[in-house]
């Protein structure tokens, strides 16, 4: 078996660990989204294999395997086990910790190499902030979705406004079906359409709702559980500007990745808890603004925390 003696990982090296050693995953994979760690392997542009919990505890199933160059890990358990496995292969560990904490001096006390989280703290040499989750979309994933569905949106007309519908969105029918009106009025104004992706649909009567009030635009509608693909991402790459509406953090991150103003339809009074935090982390580094009464265009950079993480690892180690 191949170990590494590398005694100062911070230090960058002048052959890489990828070179001599593959990239491992040690993350329990939930939901239909992929794990922090996942995401961030993939950004790395090379060869990455995932490791179970249950192989690092029985050292016999590693038996014969090349040692890791680079682990990647995320959850508790999976970082103790990670943290096993890199002492004994003499390689550097990366957590990922999922969700927001607000106690990032307790994180960087940690025994890892480089821990990864979304907070609003500063960088140190062992801690990476970042501004919402890691998410498998990037500005790449879009134009990939957009050169999939650019022929078949093409009988709508511009300018074309993606709305991502999810859970939290609205209290009442009342309350959908006034916004779904405001928003067919502003789109209606220059003429344009609606591509409404509807991904969570926990209360259908809402959403009806919703649908009606926009019924007098041009509008074309996916709601989950439908037999079609999932439009969501070929929507905001044919979009002129993307609108959201309830949601996820996640769900937040992955329209703020397109190259197009991004709007939120809710109250500023309404941006409570970790999820308010982070929309006004997103307003305040221009990525997103709430919308008011039209789609003012302003210069916005792209989101996409994985791939700034991902180059700050390759720098470090060579990658």
């Amino acid at each position: 078996m191949l170990h590494l003696r590398l005694p100062r990982w911070n230090e960058k090296m002048m052959l890489s660990v990828t070179q001599l050693a593959p990239v491992w995953v040690v993350e329990k994979a939930s939901g239909r989204d992929p794990g922090p760690a996942y995401v961030l392997a993939s950004r790395l542009g090379c060869l990455f294999r995932r490791v179970s919990m249950d192989d690092l505890i029985l050292d016999s199933h590693l038996e014969g395997r090349r040692a890791p160059g680079l682990i990647l890990t995320s959850g508790v358990r999976g970082g103790y086990a990670a943290l096993r496995a890199g002492r004994r292969a003499q390689c550097p560990v990366v957590w990922c910790m999922k969700g927001e904490t607000r106690s990032a001096s307790m994180l960087r006390s940690l025994p890892f190499d480089l821990v990864v989280a979304s907070s609003s703290a500063t960088v140190a040499p062992k801690f990476c902030p970042t501004l919402g989750p890691l998410t498998a979309v990037s500005p790449h994933v879009l134009a990939h979705a957009g050169r999939a569905w650019q022929e078949r949106l093409e009988h709508l007309p511009h300018p074309r406004i993606a709305v991502n519908l999810g859970d939290g969105a609205f209290r009442t029918p009342e309350e959908a079906l006034l916004l779904g009106k405001k928003l067919a009025l502003m789109v209606n104004r220059y003429g344009g359409s609606v591509l409404l992706s509807v991904r969570e649909d926990t209360h259908p009567e809402l959403t009806d709702a919703f649908i009606v009030g926009l019924s007098a635009s041009f509008i074309l509608v996916w709601r989950t559980g439908e037999p079609d693909e999932d439009p969501t991402l070929g929507f905001m790459a044919c979009a002129d500007t993307v609108v959201v509406l309830g949601g996820n953090a996640v769900a937040l991150v992955e329209a703020c990745a397109v190259d197009v103003p991004v709007f939120l339809m809710e109250r500023e009074q309404d941006l409570r808890g970790a999820r308010g935090r982070l929309v006004r982390r997103l307003i305040e580094d221009h990525h997103l603004r709430l919308l008011e009464d039209d789609f003012v265009a302003w210069p916005r950079p792209i989101l996409d925390e994985a791939g700034r993480i991902a180059d700050v690892m390759k720098a470090r180690w060579a990658l």
